[in-house]
């Protein structure tokens, strides 16, 4: 087993002043609504931390929240692992802001304050899987035929390749100092699956266009954007079909709870 120990950015800060869901909660935040007894931000720290390859966690979140978010991440025992840093205008400026704070970082896993059925299984897969990865980043992604063979009502937004459909799992790795130049394709919002037409403005219009071609598949289509932002980047191809499915909406919300409780079971 390799022993490289990688500090894991967990993204937390909300889309909007008003969450549906924070409101649906009747909490302050998106984070810390209640999932199976235990509060999101929870459950997605826990994950990283369960996986025994991060040393380090830093929470991404409003400035006005990183309170809440250490009082509620206290159970965990890991405050002298956890540290806090307030989110900016963006998810590019937010990793930006990260790297310019904690320039020794590398190799930094990303992944999102949503992801509440993340486990430790899964990041210790994908940071096993990084071990081989030669690219500068790495993008985790389940593909279309596990996620709906299981969980045909998670409704994900796939990205459709030649070799098949993928769906993202929120989970991204900054493995050189030359990756630091990826995050800046994120600062128009990221979510190219939900909303492919953000891609003109992050790679062009030749990407898109690349892109709703089908013609290519997901590794090569990954090369020519690695040309395109001057960042290697690699696919991590995640056997779970959990992965992609985050918190968004009420039905994910019903979704991650079935699944928990099923677990527990």
């Amino acid at each position: 087993m390799n022993d490289t120990r990688y500090t894991a950015l967990v993204l937390a800060a909300s889309r909007g002043h008003q969450d549906p869901l924070a409101v649906a909660g009747g909490v302050s935040h998106k984070a810390f609504i209640d999932i199976a007894g235990q509060a999101m931000l929870v459950r997605v720290v826990r994950s990283v931390l369960d996986s025994g390859r991060v040393g380090r966690v830093i929470v991404s979140i409003e400035a006005g929240s990183i309170d809440e978010a250490r009082t509620s991440l206290a159970p965990l025992g890991a405050e002298d692992r956890i540290v806090y840093m307030p989110s900016r205008e963006n998810i590019g400026a937010s990793v930006s802001a990260v790297c310019e704070e904690f320039p020794e970082a590398l190799p930094l896993i990303i992944t999102t304050g949503d992801n509440a059925l993340h486990t430790g299984e899964m990041v210790r897969y994908f940071c096993d899987e990084l071990d081989k990865v030669k690219e500068d980043a790495a993008i985790a992604l389940t593909s279309a035929d596990d996620v709906l063979a299981k969980y045909p009502e998670g409704n994900r937004a796939f990205h459709r390749f030649r070799d098949g459909g993928y769906s993202s799992c929120n989970l991204y790795a900054l493995l050189t100092p030359a990756a630091l130049e990826g995050p800046r394709i994120f600062n128009s919002g990221g979510q190219f699956g939900k909303k492919p037409r953000r891609l003109i403005g992050a790679f062009g219009l030749v990407a898109f266009l690349v892109y709703k071609s089908r013609l290519t598949s997901l590794r090569a289509f990954l090369r020519f954007l690695s040309r395109a932002i001057g960042v290697r980047t690699a696919p991590v191809v995640l056997p779970f079909a959990e992965g992609p499915i985050d918190v968004d909406r009420m039905q994910d919300w019903e979704l991650a709870e079935k699944i928990i409780r099923a677990r527990a079971a």
